[in-house]
């Protein structure tokens, strides 16, 4: 496919054009994408496969030069996702960008789909400012990684906070699931948002709980207090730290003291066989931006891999 502009063209990436669009794809994302600078090279070779699988790949030609790349999928779900977009520092100021948006849109339309969605770092203040420009909002799945050592965790005294393991995945369950879920998304994107994730995303989740569940590195918990529902906690182990999705009730601030209990609370469920050496809780971006006293806790808060997922109804 070429899709003209003047100066501009979009053309798919053939199969003999397939090495070269990868070696492109690392040059451009690597130096503004840390999550993929981190990738060892099999995690690198099983992204492109899913690539290839799932998306429509380009270049984007000016004057007949190869100048960025477009990683679009469009063949599942209501939404069109941009895996990835970037332009050669040569090429930029020159329209590309706002131009290959455009041409996700348009083909986002030729497929028939309702929204256009993306994720962002959040500290690419000129891309998001871009994407508000064209009226992409925060879907409030953006999450930020909080951690703290185990060494630095006492021992859980007795308090109002309690953590279940859920074991089987029953309707009921995954009904508060999804209300928990959506409830935290339509506090930041209203009925928007929460239709995107209703039709994108959340049978996705359902999908990867149902599945982990029962392995013995997985643990889905429910969080409660004075015995009431207020969350869910989705673990991982990985070598040398336990990993931790936290999904609160809108209901319920996040704060130092809540994640300091659930952190005792964990310690408590973690066996002298087990290898951790911390504890790493990964929460939505909007309630970490609104917890204070940092500085007057254990706890540490990494930013380099903080991104927004936004959308676009179209």
């Amino acid at each position: 496919m070429v899709v003209e502009n003047n100066q501009i063209e979009m053309r798919s990436v053939n199969l003999f054009q397939w090495r070269s669009y990868k070696k492109n794809y690392l040059k451009l994302l690597i130096p503004s994408d840390p999550e993929i600078a981190s990738f060892s090279s099999i995690m690198r070779f099983f992204m492109f496969i899913f690539f290839r699988i799932t998306a429509e790949n380009y270049f984007c030609y000016y004057n007949g030069k190869r100048a960025g790349v477009l990683a679009l999928r469009n063949k599942k779900g209501t939404d069109a996702f941009i895996y990835g977009i970037a332009v050669l520092p040569e090429f930029r100021k020159k329209g590309l960008g706002k131009f290959m948006m455009d041409f996700s849109e348009k083909r986002a339309k030729e497929t028939q789909k309702k929204f256009v969605a993306l994720a962002v770092l959040s500290s690419n203040e000129s891309a998001i400012n871009l994407y508000k420009k064209t009226d992409y909002k925060f879907v409030g799945l953006g999450v930020t990684t909080i951690s703290i050592t185990l060494d630095k965790i006492t021992k859980s005294e007795s308090n109002s906070i309690k953590l279940e393991r859920i074991l089987v995945y029953t309707d009921e369950v995954k009904n508060l699931y999804s209300d928990t879920v959506l409830g935290e998304i339509e506090t930041v994107s209203q009925n928007d948002g929460e239709d995107y994730m209703q039709e994108n995303r959340i049978d996705a989740y359902h999908k990867s709980i149902s599945k982990s569940i029962s392995k013995a590195k997985y643990k889905f918990l429910q969080v409660l207090d004075n015995d009431e529902h207020i969350g869910f906690l989705s673990c991982r182990d990985k070598k040398t730290r336990l990993s931790c999705s936290v999904y609160l009730q809108s209901k319920t601030i996040l704060t130092i003291e809540l994640l300091s209990n659930l952190a005792k609370k964990l310690k408590d469920r973690i066996k002298d066989s087990e290898d951790f050496e911390k504890l790493e809780f990964r929460v939505f971006l909007h309630q970490a931006d609104k917890m204070i006293d940092f500085q007057k806790s254990n706890f540490v808060r990494d930013t380099t891999l903080d991104k927004n997922l936004m959308f676009k109804r179209i």
